[in-house]
């Protein structure tokens, strides 16, 4: 037998090694997973008939390696049970912690006892923080402030019609209480709606005819809102209602105008009005929505209302738009933005147990 390893190759030899490795530590492993559930079932019956002493030392060397998850948890269970049983207050608290870093999701079963769910109470179970995406589409109105037209007033019909878009950003969320929590979001929007105004026409020989203005506008923006959130039920699904404000600057804008005179339809060049637009504008949000409780974190659908509260337009170039006012007969109304958005996202959370005071 000597000789015949002489003669093997080195890598003939790892292999050899390896492969009988991999055969043994399966049965290796599935003994020592039948050997702590006999352990656990032994320290059960010990529990049962008052003899606690021995229980800790009996589940130690498995807590590490060789119980599956259900058993470690109602290990777990047993060796908090048991230093409560010996008035050991300091390492029932002691494992109760160990257990909720291990298991934060942890929730109360119906045949739990009643020692372990008093103690398991005194414990903040709830995510500390969490953090996400978030994406969906919006829809988007503007709300006149005060109306502006070079056609007169006593016969011209201005209107706006809203504009789909869409946003997509990032999401971070703190609780402050059992269900209240503050979320903060860095989101990428864009937002499209026009403006139309028109009038009717007669001509010298008494025909009546309509000419109609559409500008069309197109905004980007970077967005942050900041809203409290309050989660109205308990269990897996929640729903919970919102409201806050947010800060917005405006990154790009743009419009294109078009005209229909006669049945006959002119379109401009797209051009940039950034210049004409304030660059930072504020919008209070309220809302309500959806969260799925998922394993370490939630699944959510939300939907608001965001209503803008001061004018985006720069009153001092109103007239500077040359080419919309002389071409299309295009002027800016002072006016701020109603958007309704809905989102969809995931969140990650994030715990800390700790003894409540």
């Amino acid at each position: 037998m000597p000789l015949f390893f002489k003669t093997l190759k080195p890598v003939y030899y790892i292999a050899s090694l390896m492969a009988f490795f991999l055969i043994c530590y399966p049965v290796s492993s599935r003994a020592q997973e039948s050997d702590c559930s006999k352990t656990l079932q032994e320290a059960r019956n010990q529990y049962d008939l008052g003899i606690i002493d021995e229980i800790p030392k009996m589940l130690g060397p498995c807590m590490q390696e060789g119980f599956t998850r259900t058993q470690k948890i109602e290990a777990y269970k047993l060796l908090v049970l048991a230093y409560l049983f010996d008035d050991n207050q300091f390492d029932a608290e002691r494992t109760m912690l160990e257990f909720l870093k291990k298991y934060p999701e942890y929730e109360i079963m119906p045949n739990d006892p009643v020692e372990f769910i008093h103690l398991f109470e005194t414990y903040r179970t709830t995510s500390e923080f969490s953090i996400g995406i978030v994406a969906g589409f919006n829809l988007t109105n503007p709300r006149i402030i005060e109306n502006f037209s070079m056609l007169d007033r006593s016969s011209a019909k201005p209107d706006n019609e809203t504009g789909s878009g869409y946003q997509i950003g990032l999401g971070a969320g703190r609780y402050l209480g059992e269900r209240l929590m503050l979320n903060m979001e860095v989101l990428w929007a864009k937002y499209k709606y026009s403006f139309t105004d028109g009038r009717s026409v007669t001509d010298e020989a008494l025909n009546v005819f309509t000419e109609d203005y559409t500008f069309d506008e197109e905004l980007n923006k970077i967005t942050i809102p900041l809203t409290a959130l309050y989660q109205v039920n308990d269990g897996k699904l929640l729903w919970f209602i919102r409201a806050g404000g947010s800060f917005d600057y405006i990154m790009s804008a743009s419009g294109t105008s078009w005209s229909v005179i006669k049945e006959q339809t002119e379109t401009g060049r797209t051009i940039d009005i950034r210049n004409y637009r304030n660059p930072y504008y504020f919008s209070a949000i309220m809302g309500s929505g959806l969260q799925y409780k998922i394993p370490r974190g939630f699944l959510f659908l939300d939907f608001r209302f965001n209503m803008g509260i001061n004018n985006i337009v720069k009153a001092g170039t109103r007239y500077e738009n040359a080419y919309s006012l002389s071409a299309f007969g295009h002027l800016d109304d002072d006016f701020s933005l109603n958007t309704f958005t809905f989102s969809f996202g995931y969140h990650f959370s994030f715990y800390n147990p700790k003894k409540q005071r």
